[in-house]
């Protein structure tokens, strides 16, 4: 879904950028991929600090396009949507993202889902090259934006 729609769907809202916001939350994104490789914390916390750094990204792309997603329920679905408009991520990998969206969830939630170290390991793959990614698209806007 387009930036376009989800504004007319009231899911996104447009919002000014204020001072060091963009800086914030890209610490925030940090922070959550240093948790997320401690090997020693179980597989569903490391999967989730890696969800939390993947949804970190997507509002950074928001941010720094003036957006913000309101706080009707399904912000999450529509963060991460907004990441194909913002940062140029394909459909296949937002889906990817949505999936472990659904099963950060079901873990949080209904503690019915197992999470694999393999699970963990591909979330934490998947955020550090979309924070790799965010950098180059931060990187090539103008500095007056963040």
């Amino acid at each position: 879904m387009s930036l376009e729609e989800l504004l007319l769907r009231d899911e996104l809202r447009r919002e000014n950028l204020t001072p060091g916001e963009i800086e914030r939350l890209r610490e925030g994104i940090a922070r959550r991929l240093h948790d997320a490789a401690v090997e020693s914390n179980y597989p569903e916390t490391r999967l989730e600090q890696a969800y939390h750094a993947i949804l970190g990204c997507a509002l950074v792309g928001l941010r720094a396009s003036n957006l913000r997603p309101t706080n009707r329920p399904g912000h999450h679905i529509a963060t991460l949507e907004s990441l194909a408009d913002t940062i140029g991520i394909s459909p296949e990998r937002v889906d990817y993202f949505q999936a472990l969206r659904v099963l950060r969830n079901k873990e949080l939630y209904t503690g019915s889902t197992h999470v694999t170290v393999h699970q963990a390991e591909e979330a934490i793959e998947e955020a550090t090259g979309l924070t790799d990614e965010l950098e180059l698209w931060l990187g090539g806007m103008s500095t007056e934006t963040h």
